[in-house]
């Protein structure tokens, strides 16, 4: 057994195609295949039972599955350790963000390097729902997430940033765009733009509809604001959204809420109990030290 065959192992549990996975690790098809054979072959059971159009795992390459992540998982930790030994100044940040605040992000990174200057840091981006930011906490793709947090998840920590409070979008040619303000019951029977579940906004939003008796008529879901925002100027509907950051080349109004609703919150993420490197430690400080930021930028939006 070698390290090349338990990465192997787990990529092919992950995607459940030998054709998908060979193409993930860049081997030959006929390689991954004769490895993982010679895997089983060694450890006596068959991990995987195979079809074909794909492959899942059985009860023991399941239970062997666990043992395999806690050791590659510590081996890359070791690796990262060492790589920030030898270049402690340098290092990755993988930052994953809900699309809602995708212009506050790269505003959020300017602010830390003009006052950490000659740090060398990279950061990878990632726009995604509040679930798949979540996932990718847990299983160490992403270092940090910045989202909302509906209710706590075992493992992760959260910081709040600051509220984002919602809006109702509608399209520049609409009835309610002659007003200053809304009350959601004024928008009865209305089509609506929304979120999908994975977006755990899409909770907040069912809330606030049952709490005022309202059944929407719902068109579409998607996870993007910018499609909630396209798909509001085109007519399709109106949309309860957080107040837009950037929507200057949008033919719509955001009308803010006469009713009494929960404001969204927007928090920075991370797991908890694991090895993190001083890169992303000291960002993470540095969000948690700059009281204010989120609603800093919201009021230079205003000043613009």
């Amino acid at each position: 057994m070698n390290l090349q065959q338990l990465y192997y192992f787990r990529t092919l549990a992950e995607v459940k195609h030998f054709t998908k996975a060979a193409m993930k690790l860049m081997v030959t098809q006929p390689s991954l295949s004769h490895s993982i054979s010679d895997l089983e072959a060694e450890l006596g059971i068959a991990l995987f039972v195979r079809t074909n159009r794909m492959v899942t795992l059985t009860k023991y390459g399941e239970l062997f599955l666990e043992y395999v992540d806690q050791s590659l998982n510590l081996l890359d930790e070791g690796r990262a350790r060492l790589e920030d030994f030898i270049s402690p100044e340098q290092g990755v940040v993988s930052l994953h963000y809900v699309s809602s605040i995708d212009p506050f992000v790269p505003y959020l990174v300017a602010r830390y390097f003009q006052e950490n200057k000659g740090l060398q840091t990279i950061f990878q981006f990632q726009q995604t729902s509040n679930v798949a930011i979540q996932n990718a906490l847990l299983s160490g793709e992403a270092n940090l997430g910045l989202g909302m947090v509906w209710e706590p998840v075992s493992g992760l920590e959260s910081y709040k940033l600051g509220d984002h409070e919602l809006v109702l979008l509608v399209s520049a040619n609409h009835p309610l765009a002659k007003q200053d303000s809304v009350d959601l019951r004024q928008v009865r029977g209305e089509r609506f733009i929304t979120y999908r579940y994975e977006c755990v906004i899409r909770w907040l939003i069912d809330e606030i509809f049952k709490s005022l008796d309202l059944k929407p008529k719902i068109v579409s879901e998607t996870i993007h604001d910018t499609m909630i925002y396209g798909s509001v100027a085109a007519d399709l509907g109106v949309a309860l959204v957080p107040a837009p950051l950037a929507m200057k080349h949008y033919n719509i109004k955001a009308l803010p809420i006469e009713n009494e609703i929960p404001k969204y919150e927007v928090h920075l993420r991370w797991r908890r109990e694991r090895y993190t490197s001083p890169a992303v430690s000291q960002f993470r400080d540095f969000v948690m030290n700059s009281e204010g930021l989120f609603e800093h930028y919201r009021a230079s939006l205003t000043e613009r």
